[in-house]
């Protein structure tokens, strides 16, 4: 049915799913940096799009709603939501009454910033594990904001600035619509507005933000992706304390990676037990997974199911 090589390429059709070089014909699952290539083509849903389309104007896609059934050489497929981030996409191919789900990232606890996952059936399960290890088991979402919300008024009764860092589509606007709608007055990076103005086409909206030009950030908060946590923009506001948002918040090196002073569990993954009822209730004949721990094949195999690595199953002949 597939075969996995510089990503997923379903067998004698001219699809790839999430193609890791530049490919005719490809699904790309959501838009962070590292799913995206320059691609002829991709399949993706409008919010993955028009990401996509804020640095590649000359992009050529099918956009495909979530529930909308696409015909493609001998095979059905569509689109359902991931819960990763706005617009991230499962994928589900139907070929001679055989079925396939490819999730992409995702994630299955809400928040108010992405469509909330679905979860179908397949035969064939082919997910992500980011997170497959028994020592990633997250707090709860009201955990996480009281934890966030603690650190900014330690921050403001310290007459400190406080820098929230997270990824510009996922983390970074759901913290800035956590603490916005809370009434506090956010300040943004100059990358981060115009992925908020995308999500303000969806139907999420944020108050009490405004672009950072070097205000007076006493009694604000500011955002800024991490990768630029170090640059002088930053470096220049000497009163300031750093919050990084990332689920390998356990790992105590991250707080170095990011320079930051603190680091928070929030992340737009799920986690150990997460990803282990996700494959409960899709139940398929077999699962294969890919970015993550290889240890949860393992995990998988005691709980019941025919579990493999993908990159140790490049080839799957079901038609």
């Amino acid at each position: 049915m597939f075969h996995y090589e510089n990503g997923i390429r379903i067998s004698g059709t001219s699809l790839w799913l999430d193609a890791t070089r530049k490919v005719p014909l490809s699904f790309v699952s959501h838009a962070h940096s590292d799913h995206i290539k320059k691609h002829e083509q991709i399949i993706a849903t409008p919010q993955t799009i028009d990401f996509i389309r804020l640095r590649n104007h000359k992009l050529k896609a099918i956009s495909l709603d979530f529930g909308k059934k696409f015909t493609l050489d001998d095979m059905t497929i569509e689109l359902f939501p991931a819960g990763h981030i706005l617009g991230s996409a499962q994928i589900l191919v139907i070929k001679d009454h055989f079925s396939l789900i490819y999730t992409g990232d995702f994630k299955t606890e809400k928040n108010k910033t992405t469509e909330s996952i679905q979860i179908k059936q397949a035969d064939i399960l082919i997910m992500e594990s980011t997170f497959g290890s028994s020592r990633y088991k997250f707090p709860k979402r009201w955990v996480v904001i009281e934890k966030l919300i603690k650190f900014i008024e330690d921050c403001f009764n310290k007459g400190l600035v406080p820098i929230i860092l997270g990824y510009r589509i996922g983390k970074a606007p759901e913290a800035i619509k956590i603490i916005s709608d809370l009434n506090y007055q956010v300040s943004v990076h100059a990358s981060i507005e115009p992925i908020l103005k995308v999500y303000e086409k969806y139907g999420i909206k944020f108050k009490n933000y405004q672009r950072y030009h070097g205000e007076d950030m006493r009694n604000r908060v500011l955002v800024v992706p991490p990768h630029l946590s170090r640059g002088n923009q930053v470096k220049k506001i000497w009163n300031s304390k750093k919050l990084v948002l990332t689920g390998w918040a356990k790992n105590p090196k991250i707080k170095h990676r990011y320079s930051a002073d603190e680091a928070l569990s929030f992340s737009d993954h799920a986690d150990f037990e997460q990803l282990i009822e996700f494959v409960h209730k899709v139940n398929p004949q077999k699962v294969f997974i890919t970015h993550g721990f290889d240890s949860f094949v393992n995990d998988l195999k005691r709980e019941g199911f025919e579990a493999a690595l993908l990159q140790d199953s490049p080839q799957l002949n079901l038609f």
